[in-house]
């Protein structure tokens, strides 16, 4: 079987496929994934062979540089002159990608196409070249109506290659704890979220004998290119108040905002996040969907700040579970607040009981033969 992974060009959301990649591979099936800019490099170095589909663009420059642009604009309303299409700023240059994938499917001859909710460029693909499509879910905070407008924003490639719009969705993979998912999709599977973060070469450090907890402060890889590490100001002042090691893993951005560090605070450049967690006690973080899994797959407490995009979805996926605090607004970010983090049994018992949950999932290995027989009956498999 031939497998296209149609993938977003930003590591947060590329990352949780690679997992059912591998595990493709080594049932013996062939896996392409089409994305842009950086992310190629990156699925190359998973071990993947990846196909530029937008080559010359920058994604994270221009991402960043729409964040930029919009803050602080009140849009225009849909419809009126200068309104992007609904879903275009979460598209993730699906519109950039769809030409140059559309004809790398049709030399790979793909017998389904696994893309996440952003990346509505690969159910293009799949109703250009009548195969399955499958989405796979990447957090809490996508249905079928966030798909279906995405696609919307999608009109023009989709009127390019001849088709009205899309063909529904095959099975939608769902990578949630099943006591946290929101999803009520008709051809939901429920797979195991595996966190993959890329490899590295791991400092001694991390397994060190430890005298104090140690937290893990985290911003993903999109938040400190758009608003650089201010957000996390407040964790470092709250660390010269408390007895506890804390990790910066902030991806080498630029510190200066954050002022002095204390001794208690270690900064690194990249980590894989699922290492550093297995060496901590907890973590905070700014609730992207794979760190937020990630969290959770940890079995450790968590603090969820939750602002924009999906976020404030993965944050009250969090809050509901009782396995995370939500700071309510400023005045919560505290060092009473992060003092109760590593305190808290009932947070640590409900963070132990998700990790147990998500451990008991069908792993992507299990979700490889649902596959095969999909592709068999070309999508009718329920």
């Amino acid at each position: 079987m031939r497998v296209l992974f149609a993938g977003p060009p930003f590591f947060g959301l590329l990352y949780p496929l690679v997992p059912l990649a591998h595990a493709l591979r080594a049932a013996g099936h062939d896996v392409l994934l089409g994305t842009c800019g950086s992310a190629v490099q990156r699925t190359a170095e998973a071990g993947l062979l990846a196909v530029d589909c937008a080559p010359g663009i920058d994604p994270d420059a221009l991402y960043a540089q729409m964040e930029r642009d919009r803050r602080g604009k009140k849009p225009p309303a849909p419809g009126e002159r200068g309104a992007p299409p609904k879903g275009k700023g979460f598209s993730f240059f699906s519109e950039e990608m769809a030409d140059r994938m559309v004809a790398t499917a049709e030399s790979f001859s793909p017998d389904l196409v696994v893309h996440t909710p952003n990346g509505v460029v690969g159910q293009l693909v799949a109703a250009r070249l009548k195969v399955p499509s499958v989405l796979h879910a990447v957090g809490f905070g996508h249905t079928s109506a966030h798909v279906g407008m995405m696609n919307d924003a999608l009109a023009a490639g989709y009127e390019r290659h001849g088709l009205a719009g899309p063909d529904p969705i095959s099975a939608w993979l769902d990578v949630a704890p099943p006591s946290m998912s929101t999803t009520r999709e008709p051809r939901r599977w429920f797979q195991r979220f595996v966190p993959f973060n890329g490899g590295a070469n791991l400092p001694h450090w991390l397994y060190e004998q430890r005298s104090r907890p140690r937290i893990t402060v985290t911003l993903g890889t999109v938040r400190p290119v758009v608003d650089g590490v201010s957000p996390m100001k407040w964790v470092v002042d709250a660390a010269r108040e408390i007895n506890a090691e804390f990790v910066l893993a902030l991806g080498g951005a630029d510190l200066t905002d954050l002022g002095r560090l204390p001794e208690n605070v270690r900064p690194v450049d990249w980590l894989p996040l699922s290492s550093l967690l297995a060496a901590s006690d907890a973590v905070i973080h700014h609730g992207g969907a794979g760190t937020t899994l990630t969290a959770l797959d940890s079995g450790l407490p968590q603090i969820v700040l939750g602002e924009g995009a999906d976020r404030p979805a993965n944050a009250a996926a969090v809050r509901a579970r009782g396995c995370g605090i939500v700071p309510d607004g400023p005045d919560d970010l505290t060092p009473d607040l992060v003092e109760r983090l590593l305190s808290d049994t009932d947070l640590r018992e409900a963070a132990s009981a998700v990790a147990q949950e998500m451990a008991a999932t069908p792993s992507p290995g299990e979700t490889v033969q649902r596959l095969v027989e999909l592709a068999r009956t070309g999508g009718e498999l329920r």
